[in-house]
């Protein structure tokens, strides 16, 4: 972990880094859960901008549940604090709703399967941007760290 190689003796007790079926960086998660950090995901539902995808419908509806309520249980049953986003009542109760079931194993397999290649570099140019944008001091990116464990 950068911070230890830093000289931080205190890690964090949570991480919150989106973590979701669409981008589930597992080696990045585990170094985290190796060093005792809880993982807390950001961006658990995806903005609902994945709940047409057929992998999540379909499970969703073996279940008799919404694409939400499985990528809610996902997120709980891979040991990950759940803490979805909405504003309507109605969803804060739907999205609730993830205890009352559970993924199958090869569930759980197909929903791993859905980062992919392209999911990663995509990740990996945004975090670029977005540490340019926020770290470096000169528009450059002298001196700041660009390695990162991109799954």
């Amino acid at each position: 972990l950068e911070l230890k190689e830093a000289g931080v003796t205190q890690l964090p007790l949570v991480n919150q880094i989106e973590i979701n079926p669409f981008l589930y960086r597992k080696n990045t998660i585990q170094k985290f859960q190796d060093e005792g950090v809880v993982m807390q995901s950001y961006r658990s539902l995806r903005d609902g901008k994945a709940f047409d995808n057929p992998v999540l419908v379909k499970i969703a509806s073996a279940k008799g549940k919404t694409p939400a309520q499985i990528l809610g249980r996902w997120c709980v049953q891979k040991g990950f604090v759940y803490v979805p986003k909405s504003v309507k009542k109605e969803r804060m109760v739907e999205n609730a709703q993830v205890f009352d079931f559970e993924l199958s194993d090869d569930e759980i397999k197909e929903l791993d399967g859905l980062t992919t290649p392209e999911a990663i570099q995509t990740f990996v140019g945004l975090y670029r941007k977005c540490v340019n944008r926020d770290t470096s001091k000169d528009g450059t990116l002298d001196g700041v760290k660009m390695d990162i464990t991109e799954d």
